[in-house]
Formats: structure tokens, sequence, C-alpha cells
């Protein structure tokens, strides 16, 4: 198929019978073509074939429920973890290929006064995507699938910021609601500040309840 015009790809020892079934199915082998051609970029394969690629690839963990955009990510440095398993940049891309945030892996050797030989951390800042209760166990899981053997994670903090700069307003009204459950919040910052502004009111929930995070 060249153009969108029918070439026949068979040997001149093709059958008849083969012959015609090929103009008949000359589309969808064009598009088998396509499809197999494009299979293993995981920014061009075609979202329904993502999870037979993931699995091709050896991808660790996999949620059906990613954004697309998430599983592309995720397809696209499986190779680069599998190489680099057991190290602090395994790590990370594991990390920033579900998440899109930044983050940082403290080892004991960094933080002497908290951490004992063999543990280590991992702070993370949430910038881009949402947390909530599936954040923290996907974390874990990312984690423990590329970390070495012989260290062990005893925690992982997030810090959450969320920005809304205003200027130039006659009246502001803002409403900040933050539930933490099934995790403690240890400390929180909040701040407010409007330009040129006749009325300002800004409100804080925060509701926290703190449950046991399984980390093996």
């Amino acid at each position: 198929m060249m153009n969108g015009e029918f070439v026949t790809t068979l040997p001149p020892s093709a059958s008849k019978l083969e012959r015609v079934l090929e103009q008949i199915f000359w589309e969808e082998i064009g598009l088998i073509e396509r499809d197999i051609r494009d299979f293993l970029n995981p920014w061009a394969c075609r979202e329904d074939l993502l999870p037979y690629l993931a699995w091709e690839l050896s991808v660790d963990d996999w949620d059906d429920s990613w954004p697309i955009e998430t599983k592309r990510r995720v397809c696209a440095t499986a190779l680069d973890i599998h190489i680099y398993k057991g190290t602090r940049y395994a790590i990370d891309k594991s990390i920033e290929a579900i998440r899109a945030d930044s983050l940082k892996a403290v080892e004991w050797f960094e933080d002497e006064e908290n951490l004992i030989p063999g543990q280590f951390r991992v702070d993370l800042i949430s910038e881009q995507s949402p947390v909530d209760a599936t954040t923290v166990p996907e974390i874990v899981r990312a984690i423990q699938h590329s970390k070495n053997t012989r260290s062990r994670l005893v925690g992982v903090s997030i810090k959450s910021r969320v920005e809304n700069p205003e200027k130039h307003i006659s009246m502001s009204r803002q409403a900040l609601q933050v539930r933490s459950g099934p995790w403690k919040i240890s400390s929180m910052v909040s701040s407010s500040s409007s330009v040129m502004a006749c009325l300002s009111r800004v409100a804080v929930v925060v509701r926290s309840g703190p449950l046991p995070l399984v980390l093996e």
C-alpha cells in the first residue's frame, strides 16, 4: 500500500486465491503494518496496545486507570529503570514516570541523625499531580520495584504546594480544604498576598488522621 493505493506485496509465485484475498484485506493489512511499526514507540503506540507494550518492556507496576500520558511515560522509562535498577537514579525515574513531580531520595549517610545504615527515605514535592489515597501506596510500590535489596525504605514525605496569585482585584474569596487522612500533617504553611485588593477573605480547613503505612 502506497499513498492509499493498492500495491501487492506478494511474490510472483503467489496463487490467484492469495492475490484475491490480499486485495480484499489490503486496508486491514496496512493497519497491521502501521501498528507493528509504531508498537515499540511509547509515544506513537496505539492507546489500547499500551498494556501489551508494558508487558513487552517488563513494566513492574501498571494501572489501567492512569492517564494516557502517564502510561506512555512509564513505558518510555521502563528500559532505563531496568538498566539502572538498584540505584537512586532508578528510584527517581520510576517515581517521575508516574508522578511528574520533583523528588529527592535521602540515604542514611545524608541524614545520620534520623537514619541508620541501610535506611533511606523519599521526599516528594507535589506540584504537577494531585495527592490522594492512592498516592503513597503507588509511590511505595514504585520504590520497592526499583531499589536495591539491602536498602530499607522507612518513610515517604510529601510536600504539596498550591499557588493562586491574584492582582488588581476588587474582592477575593478563597477557601482551601486539606484532608490528609490516612496520613498525618507534620507542618503546614499558608500565606496570602494580594496586590491592590479592596477586600480579601481566606479560609483554611484541615483534617488529618493517621493510619499505619505499609512500606514493605
